[in-house]
């Protein structure tokens, strides 16, 4: 009898065996996901810290390149003049402005936001010639007169293509900046640049802006003109 019951008496020891092996596997594969858990989240934090950094990135360039410089509130000057294979035109003379960018008829560039829409990277060409009525970009311009000129005609025997030229009105003697590229977008970097919007030979680059001009810029007192108003000063010149 007792040689009978011994195997019966090893049973329970079996099932404790198997119900440990049991508790062991869960406790391995409880652990195990953790660690699959571990390394699926890290790589998602890793992506997340990207992600907002690059938003933060942009949002800083944007902030930066929305306050930039003109500002509203900042009140420049700068020459402009409009040349045709070998012609100065006359000077744009209607002053509407919206935004801050505008001419009173006097072959300068009143350069002083209202608001944001003509200022820091939005503070271009494109926004003067719209001020005013006309348009520019790559291949033509057109003028408060409503006159439209277009590259390709002939000028002096070759075809005229569009260029601008960036003078700085206080170092004439530098090599101006020659653009061909992107014109509505030029922007304007500082008080006292001069600019020559000129349809001419390819192998031809633009004039400085006429003298009279350069030196009326000398005679411009910004004070008397409000930068925060888009009230516009009369201002009274001869130069063509």
């Amino acid at each position: 009898m007792i040689g009978a019951g011994a195997p019966l008496a090893s049973a329970p020891m079996a099932r404790g065996d198997s119900a440990s092996k049991v508790a062991r596997a869960a406790r391995a594969g409880a652990s195990g996901g953790t660690g699959e858990r571990r390394k699926m989240g890290f790589p998602a934090i890793v992506a997340l810290v990207v992600v907002l950094g690059a938003l933060l990135v942009f949002w800083a360039r944007t902030d930066r390149e929305a306050t930039s410089a003109p500002r509203v509130g900042d009140h420049w000057h700068s020459v402009y003049d409009v040349y045709v294979c070998d012609t100065f035109r006359s000077k744009i003379v209607l002053e509407t402005d919206p935004n801050g960018i505008h001419t009173h008829g006097d072959g300068l560039l009143h350069i002083h936001p209202f608001n944001k829409l003509a200022s820091g990277r939005d503070a271009t060409l494109g926004e003067f010639f719209s001020a005013f009525g006309g348009s520019i970009d790559d291949q033509s311009f057109v003028l408060d007169t409503g006159e439209t000129v277009v590259e390709g005609f002939d000028c002096d025997g070759e075809p005229a293509v569009l260029k601008v030229a960036r003078f700085d009105a206080d170092d004439l003697g530098r090599d101006p900046e020659i653009l061909t590229e992107d014109i509505a977008g030029i922007r304007f970097l500082k008080n006292r640049e001069a600019f020559t919007i000129a349809m001419v030979p390819e192998s031809v680059d633009p004039p400085a802006p006429r003298t009279e001009r350069l030196s009326f810029l000398d005679t411009v007192d910004p004070i008397r003109l409000q930068s925060d108003s888009p009230t516009l000063a009369t201002t009274t010149t001869t130069a063509d």
